[in-house]
């Protein structure tokens, strides 16, 4: 059983760069998310926030440049360039279905964010663990 997400259709949880903050585990303690920090999220300046709000558009596929240099290259050391490519897909499809409809689905869990899922994943299942362990030293 994996741990349910709390439904939150705010537009506000859709960053510029493709991600959905409401799937954040960082979401509320200790990060606001993009938008609402004014691209200042947890982790420091957003340079995709600062552009997009430049350019005058919602997020970077909207933009006749994408992807470009900036957007190709934000992505953490950790995961590899997969997750670039993530978001470039959500992009697109952000902007043929809009970000409200793009926003609903993701409140409600569809079209989950795969790093996401692993990460809640892997917290039930250490959580559940705890919870053996405890029961057998019982």
């Amino acid at each position: 059983m994996v741990m349910a997400m709390p439904v939150d259709s705010n537009r506000n949880l859709a960053t510029p760069c493709g991600l959905y903050c409401g799937e954040c585990l960082y979401y509320e303690k200790p990060c606001k998310g993009c938008v609402l920090s004014g691209g200042k999220p947890s982790w420091g300046k957003c340079k995709t926030y600062a552009c997009t709000t430049e350019k005058k558009i919602e997020h970077c596929g909207e933009c006749g440049e994408f992807p470009c240099k900036l957007f190709l290259k934000q992505y953490s050391r950790e995961l590899g360039p997969w997750r670039v490519f993530y978001k470039a897909g959500q992009l697109l499809y952000r902007k043929k279905i809009g970000t409200i409809a793009w926003v609903n689905e993701k409140a409600k869990g569809k079209n989950a964010d795969p790093k996401v899922a692993m990460e809640r994943y892997l917290n039930w299942e250490k959580t559940q663990k705890k919870k053996q362990k405890t029961k057998i030293q019982s």
